[in-house]
């Protein structure tokens, strides 16, 4: 299972990254940053096939 703290680094990393809710880029809660925020998200993956890629990205920083 992936920590909600690594989607919020991959999400915060992701040029596509799309908020769900436009609080979302303003909250320092639940809804900030991450993943499970994004329109992109859906059931647990990245419907533009992006998180391995932003992981890699992250890696080689």
């Amino acid at each position: 299972m992936i920590s909600k703290e690594f989607k919020m680094v991959v999400a915060q990393n992701c040029l596509e990254y799309d908020a769900k809710y436009a609080i979302t880029m303003f909250s320092m809660g639940t809804l900030s940053e991450s993943c499970n925020n994004c329109k992109n998200f859906i059931n647990g993956e990245c419907s533009k096939g992006l998180f391995d890629e932003v992981i890699q990205i992250i890696s080689r920083n």
